[in-house]
C-alpha cells in the first residue's frame, strides 16, 4: 500500500466523521427549529394566556385536539412563572 493510498484512506475516514457530525448537527438544528415553530403556533392559538389577541373561537375549538401538548406546557409555565428556581428544577427533571 503506497503512502498516497494511506493518506487518501485517512482523508476519507476523516470526511466520514465530519459528514456524520454535520448531519447530526443539522438534525439537531431542525428539531430545535420545529419546536420553536410549534411554540409560536401555540402562542398564536392560545395567546390569551399571555394577553395576545386570540383567533376566532371556532378556529380555537377546532385546533384544541392538536394543541393538547401546548396547552399543558402553557399551564406548566403559568405554574412555574412565579419561581425561576422551580422552572430550573423542572428543566433538569429533579424529583
Amino acid at each position: 500500500m503506497s503512502i498516497f493510498s494511506k493518506i487518501l484512506s485517512k482523508i476519507k475516514s476523516g470526511w466520514k466523521y465530519y459528514d456524520n457530525a454535520a448531519k447530526e448537527k443539522a438534525v439537531d438544528v431542525m428539531e430545535y427549529e420545529l419546536s420553536e415553530m410549534e411554540n409560536i403556533f401555540g402562542l398564536l392559538v392560545l395567546g390569551a394566556f399571555i394577553g395576545l389577541p386570540s383567533p376566532p373561537m371556532q378556529i380555537t375549538l377546532d385546533l384544541i385536539p392538536e394543541m393538547e401538548k401546548h396547552f399543558i406546557q402553557m399551564l406548566h409555565k403559568v405554574d412555574t412563572a412565579e419561581s425561576p428556581i422551580s422552572d430550573l428544577v423542572s428543566i433538569f427533571d429533579v424529583g
